[in-house]
């Protein structure tokens, strides 16, 4: 039987957040639905102007945020950015994407796709764990975003390189940070439309296609990782470490066998 009600579940009251990549995507509709659910958000982003839009639309839905700048690939600055308060929950949402084949990446590419969106994680961690530790006890959480891409080889080396990377890590920890009261776990998305994904979706084929190829036939929103974050975030998933939540839809749950899935479906006949 549960004894709680699911509002004290999801009740974030008292929580400090932080988020890195706060200043758009997945980083701002997450910082935005934590502090709709109570939490003090640090919004953390290179682009402080970025930040400060976050936290203004918090502030005018009656949340409390700040923010913060930092450059993840440095660690001195992330070590200054997050300060020395205790934290209840990291989300590591900072990222970029090279759409290039191996032979077209160069090192410099390779090199800075890792550097922000697997490096970058480290370098949190690093600076966000003991901060964590020192919350009350059991309450540590982080969240990190993996990526669809890590599962299926759709898109590119280096990003799911890095994307896969995220899921390594993430399951190494569980146990390790467990110990300190910490749940970690990382969250897949799909297709989200995002500024990431700015330059793809705005191709009608490419978006025609990944609708088409998704189940629920429609491309992710910020707001549906934010959702798995939150449940990731709360006590309502208190249990729940060392694992991936896969939010896409659908889209690598099947193979698209396009012109020739009626056939497909027809063979027996």
């Amino acid at each position: 039987m549960v004894s709680q009600r699911a509002s004290e579940l999801i009740n974030l009251q008292g929580r400090r957040a932080l988020v890195t990549g706060g200043g758009s995507g997945i980083g701002r509709g997450s910082a935005e639905l934590l502090a709709t659910a109570g939490a003090h958000v640090l919004v953390l982003d290179r682009q402080l102007a970025a930040s400060n839009e976050t936290v203004a639309q918090i502030l005018r839905e009656g949340g409390s945020a700040e923010a913060v700048e930092a450059d993840v690939t440095v660690p001195a600055d992330v070590q200054r950015a997050v300060g020395t308060e205790p934290l209840d929950i990291v989300l590591n949402a900072a990222g970029i994407i090279v759409r290039k084949t191996l032979l077209e990446t160069s090192h410099d590419e390779w090199q800075r796709v890792l550097d922000v969106n697997i490096t970058g994680y480290f370098n949190v961690l690093k600076a966000t764990v003991p901060l964590l530790a020192k919350a009350r006890s059991g309450s540590g959480r982080i969240i990190q975003i993996a990526s669809a891409t890590a599962h299926i080889g759709y898109a590119y080396p280096a990003y799911t390189a890095a994307k896969g990377g995220v899921l390594a890590i993430t399951r190494q920890l569980a146990s390790e940070l467990a110990p300190m009261g910490i749940r970690i776990n990382s969250i897949s998305p799909g297709v989200i439309e995002t500024g990431i994904n700015r330059d793809t979706l705005g191709q009608e084929a490419i978006r025609a296609a990944t609708i088409n190829h998704t189940p629920l036939r429609r491309l992710g929103l910020p707001a549906d990782i934010a959702k798995a974050v939150l449940f990731l975030s709360a006590d309502i998933g208190e249990f729940v470490t060392g694992t991936d939540i896969i939010v896409d839809g659908g889209f690598i749950s099947s193979i698209n066998w396009g012109n020739a899935a009626s056939a497909l479906q027809k063979a027996h006949e």
